[in-house]
């Protein structure tokens, strides 16, 4: 086993629902449900501010479904509860079987690579792994994403993660 194949075992450890979409979206006949094509994240912390209200985040999305574009934009409690919140905006009117789907589980880990670039700290540029445990009520599964941003991984997961619950959809 190569050490490429190795480390994408490692990094879809705990995320077989993310493995399986691999390989579904290399057939031929599969119809992604949705694409987002850009995210945007305004995250304020004001540390004067009571612990309940020292957060704000508003995300943007633009998604693509059904040929269509579509901008909207959420609040949430920190940067990937907003991105989520935005997304579910547009995916529940299409796809209203999305609001069973919860995020049981966050979890983000620094991938040491071992390798750290001449002007960068050890950590700065090394790939995060964001793992995300979803349930519907029925069923449980899980997802990744892997980027050297915290935000892209987070996503990523994210869209797995909802695009699991549809596999199987064709409402195309």
């Amino acid at each position: 086993m190569g050490r490429d194949l190795k480390e994408a075992f490692f990094r879809l450890d705990g995320a077989w629902a993310s493995f399986e979409l691999m390989s579904i979206r290399k057939r031929d006949d599969y119809l992604k449900p949705f694409r987002v094509l850009k995210c945007k994240i305004d995250d304020q912390v004001d540390f004067q501010a009571v612990d309940e209200s020292r957060s704000s985040t508003e995300a943007s999305v633009l998604i693509e479904i059904f040929g269509e574009e579509e901008l909207v934009a959420a609040t949430g409690r920190g940067p990937v509860h907003a991105v989520d919140n935005a997304m579910r905006k547009v995916l529940e009117r299409h796809y209203p079987q999305l609001s069973e789907v919860r995020l049981e589980e966050f979890d983000v880990r620094l991938l040491n690579t071992g390798e750290v670039p001449e002007d960068d700290e050890p950590g700065f540029a090394a790939p995060v792994r964001v793992l995300g445990i979803f349930t519907d009520g029925r069923e449980r599964w899980g997802t990744v994403g892997v980027a050297e941003d915290i935000l892209q991984a987070s996503v990523e997961c994210i869209i797995d993660g909802l695009e699991w619950k549809l596999r199987g959809e064709h409402k195309h």
